[in-house]
């Protein structure tokens, strides 16, 4: 084997030369160029080329050539086809197509969080995420929302594959189903491999953030003979008045009764209860004619939800509790008697669904949902509304009973003498007292009459039943936020710009987060409130001067469409014989 050892190799006619195979060429300085036409690379060894500034030649196809460090390859033109590039890791630039490049890829880093890291008075309820710095998609796992640490109670589980949202590629979305709690610290995690680019995965992380304490006033209208306007006095007034305090508690908890008397929730889990003491209705034990013109404290500090109608409340706690006190005629209150309660008395029984006020129902008689999805209803059932398939005139039922064996039900209300409920598939179901078509079945008023086990009213993208006190109507709304209505309608209480009933659902215009009808009990007629999803408040139906201007507007007429009452904060309403509805302090 030939050694050569010069600064300069050039052959006679001042060209490259061919090297021989098993040439071992080294000592070759850094000022030197080496220009060789071919080398045979399964032989020749250039180790010792370590600080060459240029290596041009034709390097063959076949075989793998070992280059010494400090080599610059010239790429214009070189076929670099079996040259092994495992191991490059902090090249600045590679020339080619990269199709046999691999483990080179951008690490995905967040660019942007939402809420922001550690954040404070954070007001989001939706459109949690993060922005990335290049597109991502899906990988396994599941996003994690708790209240407070890591260990913390679980809010809502997102699977990344289902419940996130991709946009521009770079962003991911979770959208919580209800709104967070006010002032309360969360925790988010994203778990490693939740995203990736394809090739890498995200490496995860988890933070928390504080959301905002939002301040909510409670404001009051119509009829207040008996104070039930908390306003400390007995005026009647046709347009809103607020009642003392902001930290009344958001999201439906506010229902007022069809006889004069109010229930309020604050933030805090307090109740508070003012107006008509009929039957002790306001859960203070006292007596009958103990009337309160201003909010006074009913004991306990875990309320959650509560519902009224007919001199009588029933309400749930944040321990899967069912209370209910008041009027107790045909056993309404479900304490398998007849017995009038002046405070808060337990149903039996702590798997009531408790954080959604669609899960209980008042009126004539009673109904709830369990943890489980499975429907209870109880108290006066002569028009079948208890659903327990008794025929059109059933026996009254002191205690709670299951309707069927369903497990999926999702929202129940109630009126007069009917009940409507919603499943979990979308699907909406009546049954009751059909006199004025209020079961929805695009009927007359005597076919299919009386109905005594649940009815399907036609769809399947139904959300939830609007209650309907002790009218005769019916409501609901679809889960596109459309709103609609059906049964009686002699004061405009469906909201037609018309006075006639209908006895199929017909729909309101609009997209709307709530609505609930009240029952004017000396007009025997019936109004209704609604807000929208753009926290604006409309009233309509009965609002005439018996009964003082239930409608906000500041007068005492009637309204068959809606009328839109001033502010856009409005949140969630419950009314009866007067309004009552929770606004976001400006």
């Amino acid at each position: 084997m030939s050694q050569i050892n010069v600064n300069r190799i050039k052959d006679s006619n001042e060209g490259a030369p061919d090297f021989p195979s098993g040439v071992n060429v080294s000592g070759v300085t850094s000022t030197v160029t080496l220009g060789v036409t071919n080398l045979n690379t399964t032989n020749a060894n250039v180790s010792g080329v370590v600080t060459a500034t240029t290596f041009d030649g034709s390097l063959p196809a076949a075989g793998t050539p070992t280059l010494g460090l400090g080599v610059t390859i010239n790429a214009s033109g070189l076929n670099i086809s079996g040259v092994a590039t495992a191991g490059i890791v902090s090249a600045t630039t590679l020339y080619g197509d990269g199709q046999y490049i691999t483990g080179i890829a951008l690490s995905i880093a967040p660019l942007n969080y939402n809420p922001a890291v550690f954040g404070v008075d954070v007001g989001v309820s939706q459109g949690i995420g993060i922005t990335f710095n290049q597109r991502v998609v899906a990988g396994s796992g599941n996003v994690t929302l708790r209240i407070a640490g890591a260990a913390g109670t679980v809010v809502e589980n997102f699977g990344v594959g289902s419940s996130v949202s991709y946009s521009n590629g770079d962003t991911i979305t979770i959208t919580p189903t209800s709104d967070l709690e006010m002032n309360t610290v969360y925790h988010i995690s994203y778990p490693s491999g939740a995203f990736t680019n394809g090739e890498v995965s995200y490496v995860g992380t988890a933070y928390t953030f504080d959301s905002v304490l939002i301040l909510n006033e409670l404001w009051n209208w119509g009829w207040n003979e008996y104070g039930q306007l908390g306003q400390n006095n007995r005026t009647n007034y046709s347009s809103p008045v607020q009642v003392a305090g902001t930290n009344w508690a958001t999201a439906d908890n506010v229902i007022s009764g069809s006889y004069g008397a109010t229930f309020a929730i604050k933030d805090d889990g307090t109740a508070w209860s003012w107006g008509r003491n009929f039957a002790g209705a306001l859960g203070q034990n006292a007596g009958a004619n103990a009337h309160k013109s201003s909010p006074t404290q009913v004991p306990g500090t875990t309320w959650s939800k509560v519902q009224s109608a007919m001199r009588y409340f029933i309400a749930t706690k944040t321990d899967g509790t069912l209370w209910s006190w008041g009027g107790n005629a045909e056993g309404k209150l479900g304490h398998n008697n007849q017995t009038k309660y002046s405070s808060p008395t337990q149903i039996p029984g702590t798997t009531w669904a408790y954080g959604d006020i669609s899960k209980i129902s008042a009126s004539n008689h009673t109904g709830a949902i369990k943890t489980n999805g499975t429907l209870w209803m109880w108290g006066p059932n002569y028009k079948g509304q208890l659903g327990h398939n008794q025929g059109g005139s059933g026996k009254d039922i002191s205690s709670p009973v299951q309707v069927g064996s369903d497990t999926t039900w999702k929202s129940i209300s109630s009126g007069a003498y009917h009940s409507q409920a919603t499943k979990t598939d979308g699907t909406l179901w009546s049954w009751g007292y059909n006199n004025e078509g209020q079961l929805g079945q695009n009927t007359a008023a005597a076919n299919p009459g009386n109905i005594s086990s649940p009815i399907q009213i036609p769809g399947t993208d139904w959300n939830k039943t609007v209650p309907s006190g002790t009218g005769y109507q019916g409501g609901a709304l679809k889960t596109d936020g459309s709103l609609w209505l059906w049964g009686a309608n002699s004061y405009g209480a469906l909201g037609q710009n018309n006075k006639t009933s209908y006895s199929s659902p017909i729909q309101i215009p609009g997209s709307w987060k709530a609505a609930q009808y009240g029952y004017v009990a000396g007009a025997g007629a019936m109004f209704c409130l609604g807000t929208k999803t753009d926290g604006t408040l409309w009233s309509w139906g009965c609002n005439n001067a018996d009964w003082d201007g239930q409608l906000g507007q500041n007068n005492t007429i009637n309204y068959s469409s809606p009328v839109q009452i001033p502010g856009i904060t409005w949140n969630e309403l419950g009314i009866g014989g007067h309004s009552t509805v929770i606004k976001e302090a400006s």
